[in-house]
């Protein structure tokens, strides 16, 4: 533990509260701060706006396909975990955060000038900037022992976000409603006059939210012991209320499935710590496992998880930033786009919370098969919404989450897994390094 740590006044001030109220409280910093981060999804909304301003005041040359670089640069964040982690072993959780929220907010504030000057230069800010502050400030060490359950809470507030700024950035730029085209840029001159300012006004938004995150978050003092009280905690008042409410189904799915989840992690298997638990729960933390990064480096696991997240990110973010570029080319109601995005980011982010607890009650091979599966079967069904029109659009992403039993939604798929990967891979690197 970092001597810094051990003067954390914040930290020290939390072990007034009991477990449970402590991770509530990291939690809405956590929460806070991934709201902002979370307006990465959010690319897909503003990417119209922004082909048709740089397309008339920039470079008349730049399209819809140039600047879907932007997010493929701001992806680069599972990348960007790696400098994170390594800078929160060295210097502490709120420093590595820190430094991320600077260099992500730093980052849209610029975009104000570089949008102006050049798409590179652009690139450089909201593309790189962007994912490399985002990937340093996401962290996870409150709860190692439910690592699925709260980073499902945290990537609920990073899926959440859009919801909430998507119709923000709409109601900002396009007030009017003003129809785009059939190649689905705008054509209106003051509408595309005010896309620059609204890099600096949500910056400026970004960054209180990220300073009231980061005030309450800290390192966890004596996490193995805080973790174990909060272990009691939380199975008392979720794991209880889960159990009674999907038992019966939930004890023949777990049986006639986790036979099948081939996993090459050591595990470790005990009696629930409350008496009304029936089921075994899988406890990582009896035993830690943990590889130093040339050990990870040297293990088969480590690169099918890295191929996993590499495909389910590429065909989540394509959901996710082509979905408004597709909608309008037979959906000319900007506001209607913007509204049915936020409507089904809701539902993502209740997802996520749910997908978090399947990955921690069943396995991590279990999850992301079925999350990938119903993937493929909603991709499949892209091309037949343009026949239906904007409300059959609309029926097919609020349906997408239906058939996914309310837990998967195609346009967030890559959020679901990341939680996933996260839960297995810090159970595969271990907590040392």
């Amino acid at each position: 533990m970092h001597g810094s740590i051990l003067k954390d006044p914040v930290a020290v001030y939390l072990l007034k509260f009991s477990p449970l109220t402590r991770l509530t409280i990291v939690i809405f910093g956590a929460v806070l701060i991934h709201l902002s981060l979370g307006t990465y999804h959010t690319f897909g909304n503003m990417l119209p706006y922004l082909a048709s301003y740089m397309r008339n005041n920039t470079d008349s040359t730049i399209n819809h396909e140039m600047l879907v670089w932007i997010p493929t640069f701001q992806g680069c964040f599972p990348f960007a975990m790696i400098i994170g982690g390594f800078v929160n072993a060295k210097f502490g959780l709120r420093l590595a955060t820190s430094l991320g929220c600077t260099i992500m907010t730093a980052g849209v504030f610029l975009s104000y000038w570089t949008i102006r000057r050049s798409f590179q230069a652009f690139l450089v800010t909201y593309g790189i900037m962007f994912g490399l502050g985002q990937g340093m400030a996401y962290v996870l060490t409150w709860a190692p022992k439910h690592v699925g359950f709260v980073s499902g809470i945290v990537a609920a507030g990073f899926g959440i976000s859009s919801s909430i700024f998507a119709p923000l950035q709409t109601i900002y730029l396009n007030p009017l409603n003003h129809k785009p085209t059939v190649f689905a840029y705008f054509t209106d001159r003051d509408m595309i006059a005010r896309v620059p300012s609204i890099f600096y006004t949500f910056a400026a938004v970004y960054g209180i939210m990220q300073f009231i995150g980061l005030i309450v978050i800290c390192d966890p003092i004596d996490v193995d012991k805080q973790s174990d009280a909060l272990q009691v905690q939380i199975s008392i008042s979720l794991w209880k209320w889960f159990d009674e409410v999907f038992k019966s189904k939930r004890t023949s799915l777990c049986r006639s499935t986790k036979q099948y989840a081939y996993s090459r992690l050591r595990t470790f298997s005990q009696r629930s710590m409350s008496e009304s638990l029936e089921e075994e729960v899988v406890n990582l933390s009896e035993e830690p496992l943990s590889l130093s990064p040339l050990e990870m480096l040297r293990s088969s696991t480590f690169y099918w998880l890295f191929c996993a997240l590499f495909c389910c990110s590429f065909y989540g973010n394509m959901f996710y930033n082509l979905y408004k570029a597709f909608g309008e080319t037979f959906i000319d109601d900007d506001m209607f786009m913007a509204y049915a995005f936020s409507t089904a980011s809701i539902c993502n982010a209740l997802a996520r919370i749910g997908w978090g607890i399947l990955a921690d009650r069943t396995s991590f091979q279990v999850s992301l098969t079925c999350a990938t599966f119903l993937a493929t079967i909603l991709l499949l069904t892209m091309p037949l919404t343009p026949f239906g029109g904007k409300w059959i659009y609309f029926i097919w992403t609020l349906s997408a989450i239906l058939l996914a039993i309310g837990c998967e939604y195609v346009l967030a798929i890559v959020g679901y897994t990341f939680a996933f990967l996260i839960t297995a891979i810090l159970a595969f690197i271990g907590t040392v390094y």
